[in-house]
């Protein structure tokens, strides 16, 4: 067996063949050219067709195949169809450039608007022309004027004071503590009379 597949091999490897076997499943090959590149252990040969750029190797029996000279080499695609579009884009980019030119710089587009800006703003609101944008300096100087100008009016707003009535004493006991602050004894003696007359009243 060994030495059939070696005898195959030498007959078969490297060589040019076509399909010639009108079996449906070969049919696919038969306008093209393969090269048998081995002999597998099987003893079918396993041929690489040169269409649709496959490259796979396909195992076919060498019942299926008939040699054939090597074919010409394919003729190679003209230079001039890939030099053309070149060329014709060479124009377009040219034409191009001409058009980023024109196109206004982000710069310009700023300066721009702040010009239409300055037209648009009152007389009154309009700035010095030697002292352009105020700087970060006078605008805090004109937040602490305005906060200082504000502080007056503030301190002259004040809250009304409510008084509050004091409460007013009792009728009875106010009248309680008048007619006995008269009659009451200071002295030690009038205070032991007093007790002994109210006692002997009692």
């Amino acid at each position: 067996m060994f030495d059939v597949i070696e005898r195959l091999k030498a007959e078969w490897t490297d060589r040019y063949v076509v399909i010639d076997s009108p079996a449906p499943e070969l049919a696919r090959f038969a306008r093209a050219t393969g090269q048998v590149k081995t002999v597998n252990m099987n003893g079918r040969c396993l041929v690489e067709f040169d269409q649709f750029n496959n490259i796979g190797w396909y195992d076919i029996d060498p019942s299926c195949l008939k040699v054939v000279p090597k074919p010409l080499p394919k003729p190679a695609e003209p230079k001039e169809k890939s030099a053309k579009p070149a060329a014709k884009a060479a124009p377009a980019k040219e034409a191009a450039k001409p058009a980023a030119a024109k196109k206004p710089s982000t710069a310009d587009i700023l300066a721009a608007a702040r010009g239409k800006a300055a037209t648009a703003k009152p007389a009154g609101e309009a700035k010095p022309a030697a002292g352009g944008k105020p700087s970060t300096a006078e605008i805090l100087a004109r937040a602490r004027g305005a906060k200082a100008a504000a502080a007056p009016a503030e301190a002259m707003i004040e809250e009304p004071v409510v008084e509050q009535p004091a409460p007013a004493p009792a009728p009875a006991k106010a009248a309680a503590a008048k007619s006995s602050s008269g009659s009451l004894p200071t002295t030690t003696a009038e205070k032991i009379a007093w007790c002994r007359a109210h006692d002997a009243k009692g």
